[in-house]
């Protein structure tokens, strides 16, 4: 398990930027790792570092199940008006 502590300064550098790719690539580089242990180590340090978030995992946004439905419900919605009530104002 490693600790933000225990990093390279430029691997836990990228980490408090929030910069998880770069994080991986630095760390590679620097102990000689290959690209799927890099990336567990990086994993299991920001799920034991509270306060890190990373830049592209809170970019992405996503619709999901509860979103579509919004969505489906408020299409509904204006044909219903438009169909019911359009001419009746």
């Amino acid at each position: 398990m490693q600790q933000l502590t225990d990093m390279p300064k430029n691997v836990a550098d990228a980490l408090m930027r929030g910069e998880r790719e770069e994080a991986i690539v630095a760390l590679q580089q620097e102990r000689n790792l290959s690209r799927e242990d890099a990336r567990e180590v990086i994993a299991s340090c920001i799920l034991l570092t509270p306060g890190l978030r990373m830049k592209d995992t809170l970019s992405e946004a996503r619709w999901g199940r509860m979103g579509w439905l919004v969505l489906f419900q408020a299409i509904v919605v204006a044909i219903g008006y438009f169909v019911f009530f359009h001419g009746k104002w």
